[in-house]
């Protein structure tokens, strides 16, 4: 009974340390990949594309909208669309877009929220169009109640005594 316990004990040790090595290696492998693969969307700043003299290219096939919506996402394709379409949605589905309707002082917000909490980069001078294209077509609807009813032919309800 002793050396069943003392091989078990054995084998335990030796799965741990395999795990501990394991997570050694893969923690190295991460490491390494930041290094040499550096995450591309939160280290450069506006300024450093704008004064690079590189214009990026924020063009969509034509082929690609109907009836002035881009069937692949299923937004609005309207001025500053091609914008807010490479910068948005380098980073997050644009479902986000259609589920969250503000204005254009409510899209600023969410601008900032996500400069200040998940790394998203100076949008320099593709703010203003993306701020505009969204406060133009995906701003708060206003609905409010019904529209009165028109032309109703009342009738008096009668008593059925």
């Amino acid at each position: 009974m002793k050396e069943e316990r003392k091989d078990h004990l054995v084998r335990l040790s030796t799965h741990r340390i395999n795990l501990a090595v394991t997570i050694l290696i893969l923690g190295g492998v991460l490491i390494l990949q930041g290094l040499f693969f550096p995450n591309p969307f939160s280290s450069i700043e506006a300024s450093e594309i704008e004064s690079s003299g590189i214009k990026p290219d924020y063009s969509i096939d034509p082929k690609e909208v109907v009836d002035g919506i881009h069937l692949p996402s299923g937004l609005i394709a309207d001025d500053g669309f091609e914008i807010m379409f490479h910068v948005c949605g380098k980073c997050h589905s644009l479902d986000l877009v259609t589920q969250n309707k503000s204005t254009e002082e409510g899209w600023k917000e969410m601008i900032v929220w996500m400069q200040e909490t998940q790394g998203l980069r100076d949008l320099g001078e593709d703010e203003l169009p993306i701020l505009k294209y969204l406060a133009k077509n995906y701003a708060p609807e206003n609905t409010g109640r019904r529209k009165n009813l028109e032309n109703i032919e009342w009738y008096d309800l009668k008593n059925p005594d």
